[in-house]
């Protein structure tokens, strides 16, 4: 596809308003047909239906499909229709059809090319079989100078996608690929632009091969286009990246609540053998005094690679395996791919095949490609009956007593040719309304992992699903978690995983993370503690590697590197009800867990290219050593003040510093006035009660505010109101400190009846010390310049107050 060239492109000329809508206007181009409707204030759809079709806006991509009528203004005439909602307008200029947004105050955005437009490349794409697929499509829209665009989902390369070239096609990626590589296991054709520091969205919903030129052939143009289907695109007004990332995951789905235990640490490889092997792994993370909540079976633990079988004589009994290492603590994640063997004595296909379940060939034929199992067939996930199917299907794993389930080659993936995917003429069938596989492509991922979620939610109604993906389209955050597929065991991949993960976070897919370690190749271990200083961080922290390359569990590279993965994954488990915390913000408001400096300070445009260092929810900064034999490192600190956890040295942002971090001690900091949530040390969730809750927090002047959210950490009840939420605002002075915890929202009652306060960087020992206005016993570290306060836990709220200078 070239999006600039191809020279018989034509752009919608001009138009005439057809009809008003409940939330918008309908206009047509000849045989084609644009609406445009407000689906609220901050937030626009536009379909392009060419040749007369009926607007349809039915895709993988959209969870909420029933929006409420928008009040709309409408005025102008026969020049341009203009319509305005109380956050901003649409203005559609008619000879040509082009339409520009506005905010209401002046700043215009997604404009459209005055000459180009959107519209459709006559002829395209030309082979025999895409006459249902085409015409492609295209959508031109103005660049200014300033503005810069991030997100685009699963990415390689740097934060920032100004100047690039991007493509939607899910692939299964060579070994070792690269930052020159565009297109990977998912496609999200979804992009985050900054302006003067105002943000704004699009989202280019379309399953068939799409492609971004964002002012790379054109300083002064972005460019989207799709091989075929029809225009539609979706415009979030902002202004800032929290209300873009609302509105979007609004309109794509939010990421669920996790299970608690899945937030822990977990392990993984391709493959942990038999059941001996398994055994012998979670006894060595206990003896070694190494958190870990779950492990991982690869492809190995089936007969023959046929999904949703056990090999009965590397794993005998399943269900006691599984019962034993659930009772020290472990949950077991299997993984499932979608081919299915062709085999006449296997049930799951003689099923599938009976039930006409499977993808087909233009001629009516099941179609058949190779992967692990050998010749194999493959489920149409876009039939409801295939995906209910595909779920049930899981009851043998779930009655064994498998936590999880890990949808793995979901692109899809075939062996011939290797790691190419289906032909483009494989039919899905669905319900009623066929396809060719070019113009779902990017969805199957996505709606195996749906399938998986669906039947899992019904297998087990009273606990809450874990899934994991490789591949997925817009909206996979709704179904699964994902991960960033088989990287490599080089530092370069290490670096290159924190620009990933956080433009995932900026297109919505929040709960996501790279194999910690490297996944080919043989890792080391500089780069294993390394990364665990990383991946600790990450929404999903796994480490995982291939056969054929050196262990790298945390212990394989003895001391000192044992010793650091143990000290970050103990953080990790303490941070667990901070963790939980932005998971839940993450499922009430779409805010990324791990996130770009840039999406708290959108008008710093030095955080723009801060792509090497992250924020986990608001509170913590944290800057990796991503190269071999470095101890120091440049970090950028944004506006107020930021506390080092290791030193506690205190730095006023914003600034440039360089900073010491030796292995074991990672650039982390925290936010003044941000209470950071921690319980004691736990090797599982769950192994004993998080007894006390510990609050930590450098206390500056100024005002901070957190939110701690807590809930049974499974199940549902949190959605009749059985969850608790507490605000904690810290606020300083040069003379007194506050505290306040305050009054306990909701129905749930944590299993704790203490809680501690730990006031960090208070500089010397306080005058008084009072909670409620009563004075209280404290402990004072004067190494660690730390007040310790020990409060009862209970729903009534408290206030603390530290006196200083003598200040009554």
């Amino acid at each position: 596809m070239n999006l600039h060239t191809e020279h018989e492109y034509v752009p919608i000329g001009r138009a005439e308003l057809e009809a008003r809508t409940e939330s918008g206007a309908l206009f047509r181009s000849g045989s084609a047909r644009v609406e445009v409707t407000a689906l609220a204030p901050d937030l626009w759809r536009v379909g392009m239906f060419a040749h007369g079709r009926a607007p349809d806006y039915s895709t993988e991509a959209i969870a909420r499909a029933r929006w409420g009528p928008v009040p709309l203004e409408y005025a102008g005439g026969d020049r341009a229709v203009t319509l305005s909602t109380e956050s901003g307008s649409a203005i559609v200029a008619l000879d040509p059809l082009r339409i520009t947004f506005s905010d209401g105050v002046g700043r215009t955005f997604a404009a459209d090319d005055p000459a180009r437009g959107m519209g459709t490349v006559a002829g395209s794409p030309g082979e025999p079989w895409t006459a249902p697929v085409g015409p492609a499509v295209r959508l031109y829209k103005q660049h200014h100078a300033a503005e810069r665009y991030f997100g685009c989902g699963e990415r390689t390369s740097g934060l920032e996608k100004t100047d690039s070239h991007q493509t939607f096609w899910n692939i299964d990626p060579p070994i070792g690929h690269t930052a020159s590589l565009s297109n990977l296991y998912t496609s999200i054709p979804f992009l985050l632009a900054l302006d003067g520091g105002k943000a704004w969205g699009l989202l280019f919903d379309n399953t068939h091969r799409v492609e971004f030129d964002l002012a790379r052939d054109d300083p002064a143009t972005a460019c989207f286009g799709a091989d075929g289907g029809d225009l539609i695109y979706y415009v979030f007004c902002g202004p800032s990246p929290r209300a873009v990332l609302g509105r979007y995951t609004e309109l794509t789905g939010r990421t669920p609540m996790p299970p608690l235990w899945s937030l822990g640490y977990q392990q993984s490889k391709y493959s942990y053998m038999d059941a001996d092997e398994l055994q012998a792994i979670a006894r060595s993370f206990r003896a070694r005094d190494i958190p870990c909540d779950t492990l991982y079976l690869d492809i190995d633990y089936m007969d023959g690679y046929r999904v949703f079988t056990w090999d009965r004589e590397r794993f005998p009994d399943p269900s006691k395996l599984l019962s034993e290492l659930a009772d020290d603590g472990f949950h077991v994640v299997t993984i499932i791919d979608p081919g299915v063997k062709v085999d006449e004595n296997y049930f799951i296909y003689t099923e599938g095949r009976r039930a006409d379940l499977f993808c087909k060939t233009l001629h009516g034929d099941e179609y058949h490609n190779v992967v692990w199992p050998g010749m194999c067939a493959w489920p149409d996930f876009t039939s409801s009956g295939a995906r209910s199917w595909w779920g049930d299907n899981h009851q043998t794993l779930i009655d064994a007593g498998v936590a999880g389930i890990w949808c793995d080659m979901n692109e899809p993936c075939v062996f011939v040719p290797l790691q190419d995917t289906f032909p483009a003429d494989v039919v899905h069938n669905g319900d009623g309304d066929s396809k060719v596989h070019a113009q779902v492509h990017n969805a199957y991922g996505s709606l195996m992992a749906r399938a998986t979620r669906e039947g899992l939610e019904r297998l087990q109604p009273e606990r809450r699903p874990f899934v994991i993906t490789r591949a997925g389209y817009a909206g996979l955050q709704r179904h699964a978690l994902q991960w960033t597929g088989d990287n490599s065991a080089w530092w370069e991949h290490l670096s290159m995983s924190m620009p990933q993960l956080q433009n995932l976070g900026l297109s919505g897919v929040a709960w996501a993370g790279s194999d910690i370690g490297g996944f080919h190749g043989d890792s080391n271990g500089e780069l294993l503690a390394r990364w665990t200083e990383m991946g600790v961080f990450q929404p999903f922290c796994r480490n995982h590697n291939a056969k054929g390359f050196r262990p790298q569990e945390p212990w394989s590279f003895g001391e000192p590197f044992e010793s650091v993965c143990r000290k970050m994954i103990k953080l990790r488990q303490r941070l667990l009800p901070y963790l939980y915390s932005a998971f839940e913000e993450c499922h009430r408001t779409g805010a990324p867990i791990l996130r770009p400096l840039l999406f708290e300070y959108p008008e710093d445009e030095t955080t723009y290219t801060m792509d090497d260092e992250f924020l986990v929810g608001d509170a913590l900064l944290v800057a990796p050593i991503t190269k071999p034999g470095v101890e120091h490192r440049h970090v950028y600190l944004p506006q107020g003040a930021w506390w080092h956890l290791w030193s506690g040295e205190r730095f006023s942002g914003p600034a440039h510093i360089l900073v010491h971090a030796p292995l074991g001690s990672p650039a982390l900091f925290v936010a003044a006035n941000k209470a950071v949530a921690m319980w004691p040390d736990m090797n599982h969730v769950g192994e004993r009660a998080a007894e006390p809750l510990t609050l930590m927090a450098f206390v500056d002047e100024g005002r901070g505010e957190a939110v701690l959210y807590e809930d049974a950490g499974d199940g549902y009840a949190h959605r009749d109101g059985d969850y608790a939420r507490t605000r904690i605002v810290c606020e300083g002075s040069p003379e007194t400190l506050t505290v306040s915890v305050g009054k306990r929202e909701g129905a749930f009652t944590p299993a704790r009846s203490q809680m501690s306060l730990e006031l960090r960087g208070l500089g010397r020992e306080p005058e008084a010390v009072e909670v409620d206005d009563r004075a209280v016993g404290y402990e004072w570290d004067p190494d660690t310049d730390t007040l310790t306060v020990t409060l009862d836990d209970d729903a009534s709220g408290h206030r603390l107050t530290v006196r200083r200078n003598g200040a009554a």
